[in-house]
C-alpha cells in the first residue's frame, strides 16, 4: 500500500467520510481513489485531494508528520522553474541529474513546455535533491 493511499485512508476515517463521498465532493472517480493502493495518483490528482484538505504533499507522502500546512492558494506551478534553480543552488547539472536518476535529458524540454513529470519521478526528485515536493511544485 502506498503512503499516499494509507494517508488519505487514516484522514477519511478520522473525518468519517467514505471514500465514495470524498470522490464526489473533489469529482474524481472513485475507482481513481481505490487504484491509489497499487499505483501512484497523476500530479493533477494529488494535488486535488491535498488541496481539499489544504495539507501538503509531503504529509500525505509520510515526509512530515505536521498536518497544518499554509500554502498559497494561488499558486502558479511552475515545476521547471523550481527544479532548475534547485538544480543550480546545489551545484548539480542538468545531465548528472538525469543520469543520476535514470530520466533522459531530453524531459528538461518537456517540462520547460510546462509538462509535469510523473509523480514517482517527482517523489525520487525531491528526495535526491532534499527538497520538499511542495516546493518543487511551487506550492509554497
Amino acid at each position: 500500500m502506498s503512503n499516499f493511499y494509507e494517508t488519505l485512508l487514516e484522514i477519511l476515517n478520522e473525518k468519517g467520510i467514505t471514500i465514495l463521498n470524498f470522490a464526489s465532493k473533489i469529482q474524481i472517480p472513485p475507482t481513481t481513489l481505490y487504484d491509489l493502493k497499487l499505483y501512484n495518483p497523476t500530479i493533477q490528482n494529488a494535488l486535488k485531494i491535498v488541496d481539499y484538505f489544504e495539507t501538503s504533499l509531503d504529509y500525505f507522502e509520510k515526509r512530515t508528520d505536521k498536518f497544518e500546512y499554509t500554502y498559497n492558494h494561488n499558486y502558479k506551478m511552475d515545476f521547471y522553474t523550481n527544479l532548475d534553480n534547485a538544480l543550480k543552488q546545489q551545484g548539480i547539472t542538468k545531465v548528472k541529474f538525469t543520469n543520476d536518476l535514470g530520466l533522459s535529458i531530453s524531459n528538461f524540454a518537456r517540462w520547460k513546455k510546462g509538462i509535469l513529470p510523473t509523480y514517482a519521478n517527482l517523489l525520487d526528485m525531491s528526495s535526491y535533491l532534499n527538497y520538499s515536493i511542495d516546493e518543487l511544485l511551487g506550492r509554497i
